[in-house]
C-alpha cells in the first residue's frame, strides 16, 4: 500500500441575554427504496407497535385467559415495553424501556411523512435543557402510527429516527430501534442506517455482518469503506490496506478515514490534529485504533470518547452541559483531580488561584470530606453560584445535589435554606426541597429574611405540585419579595414578569400582557420586517399546539430549546415551549422546564447575612 505520506490528508449570575437568532435547519431526506429480499441481519425477535384499536393494549384472551392466543403477542428483552398494531406498519415500531413513559401512539396525527421526517432531521443536541433531551428520546423511541406515504416519494421515518438517535448521542437506543425495526430496513439506505447505529453502539460484529449482506445490493462507497474497516478488525490487514488504497486512488475524500486506516493496518501514528472526525464510522475507528481523539468535534459520540481520554475538567463540564456526560461521570472527574492538603483545608482561599472547573472539583471534594454541616453548605452554595455565573448550573446542580441531600435542615442553616430548596426543586428532589422550604416557613412570622425567602419560593413549590395552606402562605408578598430579593431592582421586576408568564403557561392560564412584551423583544431582531429569526419557530410552535399536533410540538420544542445554552435564551422561548407542552397534555415536562427556567433566570440576589 502506498505510504500514507503520499496521500493528501489536508486540514479539512443570571441575566437575560438578547434572543439568539434561530434558524430551523431542514436536512434533505433520503428516498426510501422498495423493500428488498429478506436479509439475514441480526434483529430483535419482536415488533413493537402501538395499539390503536379500542384504546387497549396487549389484552389477554378475554374468553379464556389460560388458553394461549391464536396470535400470541411478541416478546421483548426484559425491561422493554411491547406494543402491537392491528394493521401493521413496520415503520411504526417503538423501543422504549418500561421505565420511560411513551408518548401517545397518535402523536404524529395531522402530519405527512415528509413533514415528520423533516422535523426529525432538524433535531440537534446543542442545547443543555435536560427536558429537551428527555423529550427527544421519547419522541424518537415511542411507537406511533404513521400516515400513508406522500405521493411520488418513499420517505423512511424509521431511518430518520435511528439516525437522529445516533446523532444526538443515544447510541444504544439507536441500535435497539434498528433491531426492532429490521423488517422495514432491508434496502441499502435502510441497512446503512442500521450499520451506522451498530457502529455508534460499537457493535462491530453486527455492523460487519450488515455490511456483508448489503454489499451484494449496493456498491456505495459507504459499504466499501466499512468492508475495508471490517477486514482490518478481523486481522486481515493486507486486504484492508489494499481496499483502502483502492478507495483513495479512485478519489474518495475522507482524510480522517484514511489516516485511521493507516494507523490500524500499517501501525502508523495517526496525525489527526488538523482533522475533525465526525460520524459513527469515525467514532468506531477511533475507538478501535485507540488513537488520541482530537478536541473540537461536535459529534456527541466522538466528544464522549474525547472526554474519556482527557483529564481536562473544562472538556468534561462542557460535555456534561450538552448531556453527553452523566452527573455520576462528572463527579468521578472531580474526584480524580489532585489537590494539595492546604487547598482542601482552606478551599475558599484557593479558589481564585485555580481554574473555575478545578474550583468546582475542589468544592466537591470538600463537600465529601468535611463533616460540619455549615461548611458543607458553604461549599454547595459557592459552587452553585460560580456555576451559575459560568452558565453551567443545570449541568452542575445534579452533581452537588446528591451529597447535599445529607445536609440536615436546621435553624443554624437558615441562610442556606433558600439555596437548598432551589437546588432540590430544580433537580427533582421535591421532598427534600419541601423540608428546607418548611424550615423557612416555620420562621416566617419572626424572621423577615425567612419570610421573604419563603415567598420567593412560592412559584417553585407550585410548579412542583405542592398544594394547600402551605402554598397559600408562601404566596403572600411574593411579588415584592422577588423584586426586593434582587441585587438590581429592575432585574427583579423583569424576573417577576418572567415568573408570572411561566406560572401561567405551566398551569394552562391565559397569556399575561407582560409575556406579549417579552415576545415583542424576541421578534425585534429584524425591525425592517418586524419579525425576527426567533419568531418563526415560536409561531409554528403555537400553531402546532393550537391544533394539538403533539409530535410537531415536541420536535419544535426540542429545536428552539437547542439554539444555544439555556442561559442565553430569551425568556419568551421557554415560556412558549412550556405553554405548548401544557396545551398538548405534557404537563409534567412543561412544569419541569418551567422549574429549570425559573431558577436559571433568577438575577443576582441580595447577599443574606449568616
Amino acid at each position: 500500500m502506498t505510504d500514507s505520506r503520499s496521500r493528501n490528508h489536508g486540514s479539512h449570575n443570571l441575566g437575560w441575554i438578547s434572543c439568539q437568532a434561530f434558524s430551523l435547519t431542514i436536512r434533505s431526506v433520503a428516498l426510501f427504496g422498495l423493500l428488498m429480499t429478506a436479509m439475514p441481519i441480526a434483529r430483535a425477535q419482536v415488533q413493537l407497535f402501538p395499539s390503536l384499536q379500542g384504546g387497549t393494549q396487549n389484552q389477554p384472551n378475554s374468553q379464556n385467559p389460560d388458553q394461549p392466543s391464536a396470535n400470541p403477542e411478541p416478546t421483548a428483552p426484559s425491561g422493554m415495553a411491547v406494543e402491537t398494531l392491528g394493521a401493521v406498519d413496520t415503520e411504526a415500531v417503538g423501543a422504549l424501556p418500561d421505565s420511560v413513559a411513551a408518548l401517545p401512539p397518535d402523536l404524529w396525527s395531522g402530519l405527512s411523512r415528509n413533514t415528520i421526517a423533516a422535523l426529525i432531521n432538524g433535531l440537534n443536541g446543542n442545547g443543555d435543557y435536560p427536558v429537551a433531551r428527555g423529550l427527544a428520546k421519547r419522541l424518537l423511541l415511542s411507537a406511533a402510527a404513521l400516515p400513508p406515504q406522500d405521493s411520488g416519494t418513499q420517505v423512511s421515518v424509521l431511518k430518520a429516527r435511528i439516525e437522529a438517535l445516533a446523532r444526538l448521542g443515544f447510541a444504544g437506543d439507536a441500535g435497539m430501534l434498528a433491531r426492532a425495526g429490521a423488517d422495514a430496513l432491508r434496502d441499502p439506505d435502510g441497512l446503512a442506517a442500521v450499520a451506522r447505529a451498530q457502529l455508534a453502539a460499537y457493535d462491530l460484529p453486527e455492523a460487519c455482518s450488515t455490511a456483508s449482506n448489503a454489499v451484494a445490493q449496493s456498491n456505495d462507497v459507504f459499504w466499501q469503506k466499512l468492508i475495508a474497516f471490517c477486514q482490518a478488525v478481523a486481522g486481515q490487514k493486507d486486504q484492508a490496506s489494499l481496499a483502502a488504497q483502492t478507495l483513495f486512488d479512485t478519489g474518495v475524500k475522507d482524510p480522517v478515514y484514511f489516516t485511521l486506516m493507516d494507523s490500524i493496518t500499517l501501525g502508523l501514528a495517526p496525525e489527526l490534529k488538523a482533522l475533525t472526525p465526525e460520524g459513527a464510522m469515525h467514532y468506531a475507528m477511533l475507538r478501535f485504533s485507540g488513537a488520541p481523539v482530537p478536541f473540537g468535534s461536535t459529534d456527541p459520540l466522538i466528544t464522549q470518547l474525547a472526554v474519556q481520554q482527557a483529564s481536562d475538567l473544562d472538556v468534561a463540564e462542557s460535555a456534561a452541559r450538552r448531556g453527553l456526560l452523566s452527573s455520576e461521570a462528572l463527579a468521578d472527574k472531580y474526584l480524580s483531580e489532585a489537590f494539595k492538603s492546604a487547598a482542601l483545608d482552606a478551599p475558599l482561599e484557593a479558589l481564585d488561584k485555580i481554574s473555575p472547573a478545578a474550583g468546582r472539583a475542589l468544592l466537591y471534594q470538600v463537600l465529601l470530606k468535611w463533616e460540619i454541616p455549615a461548611l458543607r453548605a458553604e461549599a454547595v452554595s459557592v459552587a452553585l453560584t460560580r456555576a451559575r455565573s459560568d452558565g453551567l448550573l443545570i449541568a452542575i446542580a445534579p452533581v452537588f445535589a446528591t451529597p447535599a441531600m445529607t445536609i440536615p435542615p436546621s435553624n443554624d442553616l437558615l441562610w442556606f435554606a433558600e439555596d437548598a430548596a432551589r437546588l432540590f426543586y430544580m433537580t427533582g428532589h421535591t421532598d427534600r426541597a419541601r423540608q428546607w422550604h418548611a424550615l423557612l416557613r416555620s420562621h416566617a412570622t419572626t424572621n423577615a429574611d425567612s419570610a421573604a425567602s419563603n415567598a420567593r419560593l412560592w412559584h417553585l413549590a407550585m410548579l412542583s405540585g405542592e398544594t394547600g395552606q402551605a402554598l397559600g402562605q408562601s404566596r403572600r408578598d411574593w411579588d415584592r419579595a422577588i423584586i426586593d430579593g434582587a441585587e438590581d431592582p429592575d432585574a427583579g421586576r423583569a424576573h417577576l414578569e418572567t415568573l408570572k408568564a411561566l406560572v401561567q403557561a405551566a398551569t394552562g392560564g391565559e397569556p399575561l400582557a407582560s409575556e406579549a412584551d417579552l415576545r415583542t423583544d424576541a421578534m425585534a431582531a429584524h425591525p425592517e420586517t418586524g419579525i425576527g429569526a426567533a419568531a418563526l419557530p415560536l409561531h409554528l410552535l403555537t400553531r402546532a399546539a393550537e391544533a394539538r399536533r403533539m409530535g410537531e410540538v415536541v420536535a419544535l420544542s426540542i429545536a428552539v430549546l437547542s439554539t444555544g445554552p439555556a442561559q442565553d435564551l430569551n425568556p419568551s422561548t421557554p415560556i412558549a415551549v412550556v405553554r405548548a407542552l401544557t396545551t398538548v397534555g405534557l404537563q409534567r415536562d412543561a412544569r419541569q422546564l418551567a422549574l429549570e427556567t425559573a431558577v436559571l433566570s433568577a438575577p443576582s440576589p441580595v447577599p443574606m447575612d449568616r
